[in-house]
């Protein structure tokens, strides 16, 4: 099946033809295990966001609720006091607004100030988390918490339940895993990849299925492994090596690995915020095997290393409409510092009373796009539109 190509989310639907999209994780908490505290206050978590979206951002994961191991849960209440006012300036700016939330009522009340997807790391477990989707026009992202190996079974995943916690307890062990695959008698190196990959599977599928009934199209769902809930190291690498199974099941799917314990495993490094790095490098090899939404504390660092791997890995062009106003009608200079641009052509133009409209053919992505605009028109022209990008062509992975 060929890897999803849009994701609907609300008003908004997300072109991931043209390369994966960069996911800026907002933590609006006291206790993040990599941030704990930095935005917790509403004008320096609209400072980071808005510095997100310049960084290139093309949606934003606000959270207010920690998942870390041995996170304290926190009252639904509470959680929308802290989310409300950075989720009503992002939508006031326009961004693409993501909840990270496990309680439906948190993601009703994000939902009517505006925000478009919802991100609920049990699952759409909750029967009336469900309601709200299929109420709603939201994108949803469906993921897996719990052990995927060993003593494993589809029932091990946290499912949302009234009275108990299970996330919490399970996040308490968090990267344990259940390790009992270890005991089998040739002693592997790795679980089994068709165990751990049919657990994740199916789950998913069965929690997809499950919105698409409730009349949530198949199109607004992505998927969400879940690594580091509740997974071993090992498990961690089967699914992470096995991401284009995932991305052939026909959804949109997530990395979603930033600073994680795991990623401090695999490149030694033991501060989780030292890991952006090793964080970009899994990033990007789940990107070549198909996943679609990389989410990353560091978004400046993901989006400039995807531009240069996709520039470099893929054959793909955007088509740019722009309109210019050239500096004493100059429209010849303008037109041909504009096509002198790396990996760029003017196919057209067009005069639009004093300004110059302006029809390109590009090899780079919308920021270092622009960086070479601003270079090439300075002194000649002056930009009064953002470039409009729409997907020209493009080769999968797997082309």
């Amino acid at each position: 099946m060929p890897i999803a190509s849009t994701w609907n989310c609300s008003n908004v639907a997300l072109d991931l033809s043209r390369l994966p999209r960069v996911m800026g994780v907002l933590n609006v908490t006291p206790d993040s295990f990599s941030d704990g505290g930095a935005h917790n206050a509403p004008k320096a978590a609209i400072a980071t966001a808005a510095q997100m979206l310049t960084d290139g951002a093309d949606l934003i994961d606000v959270g207010g609720e920690s998942t870390r191991p041995g996170f304290t849960p926190v009252e639904p209440d509470e959680e929308y006091h802290r989310l409300e006012p950075v989720v009503r300036w992002l939508v006031k700016e326009g961004a693409l607004v993501s909840i990270d939330t496990r309680h439906p009522t948190v993601a009703q009340r994000c939902i009517e100030l505006g925000a478009q997807i919802i991100n609920d790391v049990t699952g759409f477990s909750n029967p009336q988390m469900v309601q709200v989707a299929a109420n709603s026009t939201c994108g949803c992202v469906v993921m897996h918490s719990g052990p995927v190996s060993g003593a494993a079974t589809r029932s091990s995943a946290v499912m949302a339940s009234s009275g108990r916690d299970d996330l919490s307890t399970l996040m308490n062990v968090a990267s344990a895993g259940d390790r009992a695959w270890e005991n089998e008698q040739d002693q592997p190196l790795l679980p089994q990849v068709d165990h751990v990959m049919g657990l994740l599977e199916g789950y998913l599928l069965e929690r997809a299925k499950d919105l698409e009934v409730q009349g949530v199209d198949a199109s607004r769902i992505c998927l969400d492994p879940g690594v580091g809930f509740g997974k071993s190291p090992e498990d961690n690498i089967v699914i992470l090596r096995a991401t284009q199974r995932l991305s052939d099941l026909g959804y949109p799917l997530m990395c979603a690995v930033s600073r994680k314990r795991f990623v401090g495993t695999v490149s030694g490094v033991a501060d989780a915020a030292a890991r952006d790095d090793a964080t970009i490098g899994v990033s990007l090899a789940a990107a070549a095997r198909g996943a679609r939404v990389l989410r990353v504390h560091n978004v400046a660092g993901m989006a400039q290393a995807l531009d240069g791997f996709w520039a470099a890995s893929e054959a793909w062009t955007a088509h740019v409409s722009l309109l210019l106003s050239p500096v004493a009608n100059n429209d010849r200079q303008v037109i041909k510092v504009v096509d002198a641009m790396p990996l760029t052509r003017v196919r057209a133009t067009q005069a639009a009373g004093d300004k110059l409209r302006l029809e390109i053919e590009t090899g780079l992505d919308r920021i270092p796009f622009q960086h070479a605009l601003d270079a090439a028109i300075r002194g000649v022209a002056t930009q009064i539109s953002s470039p409009i990008f729409e997907r020209c062509g493009t080769s999968s992975p797997r082309a």
